[in-house]
């Protein structure tokens, strides 16, 4: 299925920095040297599993990561457009 995005919206949209977008919807952080940790709670408790460098994300947990898209997707529950 085609989706109506240029290219360029789709770089722009691979290029977001994923820290400061998501701290700018109030997702906390704590430094990990050239990395951020994305410090949340669920029903289990206290996570800092998940690791995020400019647009690039890692859940060591799950073992899964990738970038700005595929997150908003796996951790918002949000459509690909």
């Amino acid at each position: 299925m085609a989706y109506p995005f240029t290219q360029e919206q789709l770089r722009l949209a691979a290029s977001v920095d994923l820290p400061l977008y998501l701290e700018r919807r109030g997702e906390h952080f704590e430094s990990a040297g050239r990395e951020k940790k994305l410090i949340y709670s669920d029903s289990t408790g206290r996570h800092d599993s998940i690791t995020m460098n400019g647009s690039r994300w890692y859940d060591h947990k799950n073992q899964v990561g990738g970038g700005p898209v595929k997150f908003m997707r796996v951790f918002y529950g949000m459509t690909y457009q």
